[in-house]
């Protein structure tokens, strides 16, 4: 008793100690992730609802606010540094990049709500599923093996110049993709860390523990510093600077987890579950991506979040004693920015986690800009190789995916879902919104598309005799038939082919959003599926 009386204050006084090293040391990071990012958002969205506004005042077109955003800004940027260099610029893509990166580190979030949402969907029958997954398998080949046959015979139509070989062949990996952290001067990450990464890995930690150590023996960490060297310098540390440490390095975790235990009450008591469901899907979303890469290459983090989710719902709708149709319901109410912007809140429900996310989303699809500017010199280099496949392959998504799904007898919505079947999950949903298709099954099919691209890509193309050395072929096939995923994938198999990947994938997706804008094209599609 004697114990728990004196460990009990000295516990308090150590956690009072560690809270204020995390303080101290994240401060700066705490003040952007939850006023700056905050801010940044809300002033992409404010753009947004203004070209939808404009948009909409024109009358003839649907095109989505966000990809024209996303347009305006890469067209922007390249018309920024051509008057005025490459400093001025570089501190504007610093601004841009404090909502543009959070928006990208946490896409893979705000594609979820699609996925836990798909128990609201109406039920699909089993002769009809065999259908969409013939589809879907048998197109899959056959777009992957054209576009391989189509990429080669424009390369050598369109032969690089000296100049252009020279430079790819000496350009450094590590410039195009950098796979590894290196020390940086400050908490933010860099631009290129944000542009080139951040659409397909993980958030960063949220606090340097190294700050939290306090002063210790300087090391050198250059190659040459012998592991062991180091292990010897370390510094014990006292308990309030133990748990500093490893709150630091969990900051996001247990902020989440703190929303969490305030959501509850929230829900319980007012029955606004906001809180408590973004806490969940967050907090899902850290356990999915905390599984081995083994697990990882076919779970995705997206599914994994999504079905620890559901299953955190269907807890949560027995202890609130209601159905997970109804807790599904809270969860996503339809209220989206675009709606509270054009002043519609007296006849709209308060908006739900699911809406957060997918407003945000459009942040993340405006965000894009940034790896197409980064890579704006590949862009310019293989322009044929890129540009003329994403046409082809659009307008056949479009128009032949709906023909072979209404002859085969898949129903209307269902078919207009498979013209974005090979699109970035970003870019696939305002497609078939402007289409009105099954915004649950593009879901399916997008994530589908990712994890075959990386099971099965790479033995298809070494089947169609694709040298391992032609990283252009292998880039924009594998980013125009197989997603973001995949592109994920040859960051760590092959750096530069994922480049080209990344851009081929925003080339293509951006030209079928495009299409899908064009009311006469619009209207011949719903047509060829028998109408809606």
């Amino acid at each position: 008793m004697t114990d728990l009386t004196v460990e009990w204050p000295r516990a308090i006084k150590d956690g009072t100690s560690a809270i204020s090293l995390i303080v101290q040391s994240s401060w700066r990071r705490l003040i952007v992730s939850w006023i700056y990012v905050p801010i940044g958002v809300f002033l992409v969205l404010l753009a947004c609802w203004g070209i939808d506004s404009l948009i909409r005042l024109s009358g003839k077109t649907t095109f989505p606010a966000s990809v024209a955003c996303m347009l305006l800004l890469y067209f922007g940027l390249v018309a920024f540094e051509a008057c005025f260099g490459d400093r001025r610029t570089r501190k504007l893509l610093n601004i841009v990049d404090v909502p543009a990166g959070f928006a990208l580190r946490y896409i893979n979030v705000f594609f979820t709500p699609s996925f836990i949402l798909l128990p609201l969907s109406t039920p699909i029958g089993g002769i009809e599923i065999g259908k969409i997954i013939a589809v879907f398998s048998i197109g899959f080949l056959l777009a992957t093996i054209s576009t391989s046959y189509l990429i080669r015979t424009l390369q050598i139509l369109f032969k690089p110049t000296k100049r252009s070989a020279e430079h790819d062949q000496g350009e450094p990996l590590q410039d195009l993709i950098p796979l590894t952290n290196t020390p940086q001067t400050s908490l933010e990450p860099s631009l290129a860390e944000t542009a080139q990464d951040s659409l397909l890995q993980s958030p960063l930690p949220a606090a340097e523990t190294t700050r939290i150590r306090g002063p210790g023996p300087e090391a050198s960490f250059s190659q040459t510093t012998p592991i062991t060297s180091l292990q010897q310098q370390t510094v014990l540390l006292s308990r309030p600077q133990a748990w500093a440490a490893y709150l630091s390095l969990h900051l996001d975790i247990v902020t989440y987890t703190l929303i969490l235990v305030v959501g509850v009450p929230v829900a319980f008591i007012i029955g606004y579950a906001l809180p408590l469901h973004v806490a969940i899907n967050v907090l899902s979303f850290f356990a999915a991506r905390s599984l081995s890469p083994k697990i990882t290459k076919i779970l995705h983090p997206v599914l994994g979040c999504s079905l620890l989710t559901l299953l955190s719902f269907y807890t949560v709708s027995l202890i609130l004693r209601q159905s997970l149709f109804d807790t599904l319901q809270a969860y996503s109410t339809g209220t989206r920015y675009l709606s509270l912007f054009r002043g519609q809140t007296k006849s709209l429900p308060l908006p739900g986690a699911g809406d957060i996310f997918a407003s945000v989303l459009d942040v993340s699809i405006v965000a894009l800009a940034l790896p197409m500017y980064t890579h704006r010199d590949e862009l310019r280099r293989h322009f044929p190789s890129i540009v003329i496949p994403g046409i082809v392959l659009a307008v056949g998504s479009v128009f032949t995916y709906p023909a072979v799904c209404h002859a085969i007898g898949i129903e209307a919505r269902r078919s207009l879902s498979f013209t974005a079947r090979s699109l970035t999950l970003a870019l696939a949903t305002p497609s078939i919104r402007n289409l009105d298709g099954d915004m649950n099954l593009v879901a399916v099919l997008c994530i589908t598309s990712g994890i075959l691209g990386v099971l099965i890509g790479g033995p298809i193309l070494k089947f169609l005799r694709v040298p391992e050395g032609d990283y252009v072929t292998r880039g924009v096939t594998l980013g125009m038939n197989s997603t973001a995923i995949t592109t994920a994938h040859l960051l760590v198999t092959d750096p530069r082919a994922a480049a080209l990947s990344s851009l081929a994938m925003v080339v293509f997706g951006t030209g079928v959003v495009a299409l899908t804008a064009v009311p006469p094209v619009v209207n011949k599609v719903r047509e060829i599926v028998g109408g809606l």
